[in-house]
């Protein structure tokens, strides 16, 4: 196993990677990030099960339900569609008017009120759906429900490969340090590839998904690749030692010598 980039999911290598300072740089996109195992979150802080959560275990099925976006003031995405739907409905009355005015061309007027009315579907998918997470004996199945999301479609993540499940901060929040940090939530795969499960969370809810589905799935969250790229350092510093011992003897033998 070893850790890849979450920018182009590429490995990294012991030699980019910084232990002391938990920061990597990838060497196929140059991108610098931070790195820090998320079992250790986990066992230093437990979270409880957040407020707008519904969880629901029946037999061998279990069903995480929630709505990421309860602070729509705080949704830039949200606010700048709203303003833009406002401005296209606007638009489309002025357009519609023209038209059984005689003013306007009807491909105009329609034009302005479509767009209008898909930025009203882009809304509401913000405004009611939420995040379904359902996992069974084989599969992870998320969807956003319950309008039909024809922009993101529901996704399925077989279980027979998943070795561990982890959280980290998205990319995005790193590079531009977001006030309120987001991380994504994902699968890792005994090749060591990794599947996004949910993204875009705040970090109690994707402390409280990965914890859940750890503990539900029984899954082992160690982190053998931080153990290893330890284990390495270790070496180094013993073979850098070794050799100097080897110098340090060739250099009394060759004095010995000399003297002999």
């Amino acid at each position: 196993m070893q850790i890849t980039c979450p920018q182009c999911g590429e490995p990294v290598s012991a030699e980019h990677i910084n232990i002391q300072h938990m920061t990597a740089v990838c060497p196929a996109c140059s991108t610098i990030f931070r790195f820090n195992p998320p079992e250790a979150k986990i066992k230093r802080r437990k979270v409880k099960q957040p407020t707008h959560f519904k969880v629901i275990e029946s037999g061998s099925d279990l069903s995480l339900s929630f709505r990421t976006n309860f602070r729509l003031d705080k949704n830039e995405s949200f606010i700048f569609r709203g303003i833009l739907s406002f401005a296209f409905t606007f638009i489309s009355a002025i357009t519609i008017n023209e038209y059984f005015s005689g003013d306007a061309p009807f491909i105009l007027a329609l034009g302005f009120t479509l767009v209008a009315l898909f930025l009203y579907y882009l809304l509401s998918l913000v405004v009611f759906n939420k995040t379904d997470i359902r996992i069974n004996d084989e599969t992870i199945q998320v969807s956003r429900k319950p309008i039909p999301d024809f922009l993101n479609q529901p996704q399925s993540i077989g279980l027979a490969g998943v070795e561990r499940v982890r959280y980290e901060e998205t990319p995005a929040s790193i590079r531009e340090s977001y006030d309120t940090p987001r991380y994504h939530v994902w699968a890792e795969m005994i090749d060591g590839s990794r599947k996004i499960i949910v993204s875009d969370l705040v970090d109690d809810y994707a402390i409280f998904i990965t914890q859940r589905l750890t503990e539900y799935l029984d899954l082992d969250n160690s982190n053998p690749a931080i153990s290893r790229l330890m284990d390495d350092e270790q070496h180094s510093h013993d073979t850098s030692a070794f050799q100097a011992v080897d110098r340090g003897h060739d250099h009394k033998a060759d004095m010995h010598s000399k003297n002999g």
